[in-house]
């Protein structure tokens, strides 16, 4: 039994690096959708924080309840949900027009964002890989 948590945990240590990589690539999605003031991106695609895949994975059925009930767990669901929330702002800006306000929010409010949930979940692998 101890082997597979131990690979569990890797599994997760590896889920959650790929959802970091995938994340910070949504810096250059929001870019350019705001270079092309039309972005083709649904904003409620953007919004919706359960449906990326790293969204489903948060909260899917493989964690456990001890998971989901760790602090670090919560901070990065709360953070990741943030994340989505601006990342929705910023279309919705671009869409309307709104570039300056988009960039100003881009390389705001949401760079900084991205970087806290990016700092949580590089807390929540250490957390993983300290688990004996």
């Amino acid at each position: 039994m101890e082997k597979v948590d131990k690979l569990d945990r890797v599994d997760r240590v590896a889920e959650i690096e790929e959802a970091i990589g995938n994340h910070a690539l949504w810096m250059l999605r929001l870019r350019e959708a705001v270079f092309q003031a039309h972005p083709p991106v649904d904003v409620d695609e953007v919004r919706a924080e359960d449906q990326c895949e790293f969204g489903k994975w948060l909260h899917g059925s493989r964690l456990s309840v001890e998971d989901r009930a760790s602090s670090v767990y919560q901070d990065v669901r709360r953070l990741h949900a943030d994340f989505h929330r601006l990342a929705a702002q910023v279309v919705e800006l671009a869409a309307s027009g709104k570039t300056r306000d988009a960039y100003a929010l881009l390389y705001g409010e949401y760079i900084t964002m991205s970087g806290r949930l990016a700092i949580a979940m590089r807390a929540w692998q250490d957390t993983l890989k300290r688990t004996p």
